[in-house]
């Protein structure tokens, strides 16, 4: 069998929040860094953009981006309107090859229900 071609990913924590008039993620390590949508896949578009934006502009400066890279978090900032997820990038910081990935609270199997149902609020 043969392996894939192993590619270097970058992870970046984003803080998404549902606000009344659509989205706003923010860049965990630094929550100036923001992108705003009335839709999630609008604000999670924009967000790419200005990631890379941000990160090849603390590269030219002389900065190691990998210093804005998912490391730590306050847990406790998440409520029913704010949520966790990732973000990787290739080192290009091509936005086109940008993921985004939800994370979840680890929950027991009859929770479940509860759990998607706020997720499918949020998103909704």
């Amino acid at each position: 069998m043969e392996q894939a071609e192993k590619v270097e990913q970058l992870i970046y924590g984003v803080v998404s929040e549902r606000t009344p008039r659509g989205y706003i993620l923010r860049l965990s390590s630094d929550p100036q860094v923001t992108a705003k949508g009335t839709v999630f896949e609008e604000a999670v578009y924009y967000f790419y953009r200005v990631l890379a934006d941000f990160l090849k502009k603390q590269q030219e400066a002389g900065h190691d981006i990998r210093c804005y890279t998912f490391q730590e978090f306050d847990f406790h900032s998440l409520n029913a309107t704010r949520f966790l997820t990732l973000v990787s990038a290739t080192p290009d910081l091509d936005p086109h090859h940008m993921n985004m990935t939800m994370t979840f609270p680890q929950s027991r199997l009859v929770d479940l229900p509860k759990e998607f149902a706020q997720l499918k609020g949020l998103l909704s």
